[in-house]
């Protein structure tokens, strides 16, 4: 029994595969199952099944980088890759794909290569690919990868001085591959025998030490990372190794008293008194003035005076403490005199009260300034210069992202980067100090930058058109009943850029056939406002905005009705440069009143005409100069502006040789014509012999016939 019982593990041990399934579907066929994933990063490889790690709850494969941009060829195999009939990697905004995913030359696994674009900033990197495979019928797969790129960072501490005396802070450095790699707070830890802190300046880290109490202490500073990186263990870490080190501390050649506040507020206006509580000694007389001076020897400056009053319990002394200066534990300590006698030794921050002096905002890296106004969806920098700023803590009334740089805070200057909702309902931010408002508030002002005219929309009879789409002369075959003029407010704001009420102005002349100006009114005030449905919309003021459609002929005098043919309408749109900043925008709308005909009575002076009589044999001689007055239509081209064709016809009558006064000619008679005239193109001839044609029935002589012949047209 026992043999079998080996048998039987030795054999789940073989056949157990040591690949993985991302995603697998039971089928009956070949499935394509990923085997690994492996990427290889200059000459070392990074495989799932060896370095793939679990982190917050899914395995991602891990890989250390160097350079942010690192260039690495992927690898993927799959268990029967020759069921795969297309394949896909999906694009990223994490990485470029320098050569397409392609079957390796020999067929058992796809291959890419990729550059990174910033390994050091991007968040939840994944590569996404999706097959079509064969398994009895084409189906579909779609793989995840999640990658965990890290950078360990490298630290190395040499204690430079394992002395210290109790009150004294020592700053040293600490050696770091890459600073931006460790968390730092730069914040003491409180309440222990050898207090520390790490900070950052000018690009190094620096480690900062302060004993409280006399004696040999063991001392253990735990550094953090800012990112996972891989432990010792292969597990997903924030924590570097424990620096460890051994520190004397020292009693001070004088007796150090603490006082049980490390920070105190100076108020240089009105000077400052408050209780402390400081630590007892039994050579400490209590009901007496104690000054505090800067230095050991006589003459120091003067930083206040202790007053000792009872002692306390708890081994210490409750005292009042007047101030008359500042004071950094970095300086150097504090000496409490009997006279100008040193007796103790004390250290503590006094500082003066936190105090803004100025706030100045930057927007995409421009010149700081004083103009606190923000706009929403905006993205800005916020400094705020003042005094002890750095023992204050800042918040901004109605605004949850705000991400200070840890850079830039010092006690005289802080700043925050911004991001302003786009759907913020506030019309102030408040900064708030330490729970209470700074007074100074960030303004929030909608947009007004000038949209292209794209949203005004036009009807003079052919229904609602956008005016940026009416390029050229409109040519009206019809009557202008009304000229409407609409804004289609949805198209003003859009989903990633806000344009804000857009303030208007029209100009609307009327002119006739021959330019003359019949009317001229200016439309001012005119304000488009964004719909409801943007995400700014409720925080509009609409009181000036235009309601409804603006009807032009409640405004003219001349209505368009009534306008003659080929009079022109002219409405000029543009933004107001007082409202708007920067570049605003102009349109002009022509409608011109086109007619395809006209009639009308014309008088005109045929010579030498050419008349053939119906039933009668030859031509009749040239006749003199004839008077036809003419019912006659005119054509004009269908797409120039009153511009005529050559040609007219018409109906009236006809005095043969009117104006030859022989009594003896008989040629003379009237004649009821249809008459076709041929004119001259040129419009600025004043002089021109247009040719006549056509038919009639003489009057006197009862008979039809036809004429043809030159005439004199003289234009005025």
């Amino acid at each position: 029994m026992t043999n079998y019982r080996n048998l039987f593990f030795f054999a789940l041990l073989f056949f157990l595969p040591l690949t993985f399934f991302v995603q697998a579907q039971p089928r009956t066929g070949r499935t394509p199952v990923l085997r690994d994933v492996v990427l290889w990063i200059d000459t070392a490889h990074y495989a799932w099944s060896t370095n793939g790690v679990n982190f917050q709850g899914v395995r991602q494969l891990a890989f250390p980088y160097q350079e942010s941009t690192t260039i690495a060829e992927l690898r993927i195999y799959f268990t029967h890759p020759e069921a795969i009939q297309q394949w896909r990697l999906l694009p990223s905004a994490d990485f470029q794909v320098l050569d397409s995913l392609m079957p390796a030359p020999s067929q058992d696994y796809l291959t890419a290569r990729l550059r990174f674009n910033d390994l050091s900033t991007a968040q939840f990197l994944s590569l996404n690919f999706w097959l079509i495979y064969n398994d009895g019928g084409l189906r579909e797969q779609f793989f995840n990868i999640r990658l965990l790129p890290y950078k360990t960072p490298q630290v190395r501490f040499r204690l430079a001085k394992d002395e210290l005396y109790v009150g004294e802070e020592e700053i040293m450095d600490i050696e770091v591959s890459d600073p931006k790699t460790l968390l730092i707070e730069n914040k003491w830890t409180e309440n222990q025998v050898i207090d520390y802190k790490i900070s950052e300046f000018q690009g190094r880290v620096r480690l900062h030490l302060s004993a409280n109490e006399p004696g040999t202490h063991n001392l253990t500073i735990q550094l953090a990372a800012r990112r996972p990186f891989i432990g010792v263990n292969g597990l997903p870490t924030y924590q570097l190794p424990p620096i460890q080190m051994t520190i004397q501390a020292r009693q001070s050649r004088l007796i150090f008293l603490r006082l049980h506040k490390n920070d105190i507020v100076y108020n240089e206006q009105n000077g400052a008194e408050l209780e402390v509580e400081m630590d007892y000694h039994k050579n400490l007389m209590m009901r007496k003035t104690y000054r505090i001076e800067n230095q050991e020897e006589a003459g120091g400056r003067l930083i206040g005076e202790i007053f000792t009053k009872s002692k306390l319990s708890t081994n210490r002394v409750l005292c009042d403490l007047r101030l008359y200066g500042l004071h950094r534990q970095q300086d150097g300590y504090l000496y409490i005199k009997d006279g100008d006698k040193a007796v103790y030794l004390t250290n503590t921050n006094i500082i003066p009260r936190t105090t803004i002096s100025r706030v100045t905002v930057s927007r995409d890296g421009a010149e700081w300034t004083d103009n606190l106004s923000v706009q929403p969806g905006e993205s800005l920098d916020l400094r705020i210069e003042g005094k002890s700023l750095d023992k204050a803590a800042f918040s901004f009334d109605g605004l949850t992202t705000a991400r200070q740089d840890s850079v830039l805070r010092n006690e005289n200057l802080i700043q925050f980067r911004l991001k302003i909702p786009s759907d913020i309902s506030r019309r102030r931010i408040a900064l708030v100090m330490n729970g209470q408002n700074s007074g100074f508030n960030l303004t929030i002002r909608e947009f007004q930058r000038a949209k292209p005219l794209d949203f005004i929309k036009i009807d003079y009879g052919k229904g609602y058109q956008r005016i940026t789409d009416i390029t050229a002369i409109v040519l009206y075959d019809k009557v202008v009943q009304e000229v409407s003029i609409a804004f289609e407010a949805d198209s003003i704001d859009l989903p990633d850029r806000f344009f804000g009420k857009q303030y208007l102005e029209a100009e609307v002349r009327i002119s006739s056939q021959t330019n003359q100006l019949l009317e001229f009114r200016r439309i001012e005030n005119l304000c488009a406002c964004p719909s409801e449905n943007s995400p700014r919309g409720a925080a509009y003021d609409r009181k000036d905005c235009t309601k409804g459609i603006v009807l032009l002929n409640s405004i003219l005098s001349r209505k368009t009705r009534d306008l003659d043919d080929w009079s022109k309408i002219e409405i000029v749109f543009r933004h107001r440069s007082d409202r708007h900043g920067g570049d605003v925008y102009s349109h002009k709308v022509e409608i011109v009143l086109q007619r395809h005909y006209s009639f009308d009575i014309d008088v005109s002076f045929p010579a030498g005409l050419i008349t053939k009589k119906i039933g009668e044999d030859g031509f009749t001689s040239l006749g003199g100069i004839s008077l036809a007055i003419i019912a006659q239509f005119r054509f004009f081209q269908p797409n120039k502006v009153a511009a005529l064709r050559p040609y007219r016809i018409g109906v009236g009558a006809l005095a043969l040789n009117a104006f030859n006064f022989n009594t003896t000619n008989d040629n003379r008679d009237l004649g009821i014509v249809v008459l076709g005239s041929v004119y001259p193109s040129r419009r600025d001839l004043k002089l021109s012999f247009p040719l006549f044609g056509g038919f009639g029935y003489l009057i006197r002589e009862t008979k039809w016939f036809f004429l043809v012949g030159p005439g004199v047209r003289i234009q005025l």
